[in-house]
């Protein structure tokens, strides 16, 4: 009898403990959800080098990041994010044009192909 009352609080114990673990992880997730991006906004700056032109990048409150490249010809845009305030490189526009640098310094390098060159913003 006292076997089975220890087995059963025991179990207790452990259910009791997986439930404060799913609140817990809920109410992580939750601050997850409504943290909004210290980048949040609107900048504008240029690229210079092997080709110039006109860049604004959009930062959405969840941290998503539209670039859009403009040149006397054309405009382009892609979706990138952050990885900490530095932009994820893995994506690129179609052209295969993609900044690399970060929003602390609001500058870095940018790279086409085989065209390379520098960008700055300030933000709006």
């Amino acid at each position: 009898m006292k076997r089975i009352s220890a087995v059963l609080v025991l179990i207790s114990l452990v259910t009791l403990q997986s439930c404060e673990e799913v609140v817990d992880e809920i109410y992580q997730n939750k601050q997850e959800q409504n943290a909004v991006s210290p980048y949040r906004g609107n900048y504008t700056g240029t690229y210079t080098g092997d080709v110039s032109g006109n860049l604004i990048i959009n930062v959405s409150e969840k941290g998503t990041i539209e670039i859009i490249r403009n040149t006397l010809n054309s405009s382009e845009s892609y979706i990138t994010g952050f990885i900490n305030a530095s932009f994820n490189t893995t994506n690129r526009a179609p052209s295969g044009f993609m900044l690399i640098g970060n929003l602390n310094s609001k500058m870095g390098t940018w790279e086409m192909g085989s065209s390379k060159g520098n960008w700055t913003v300030k933000k709006n």
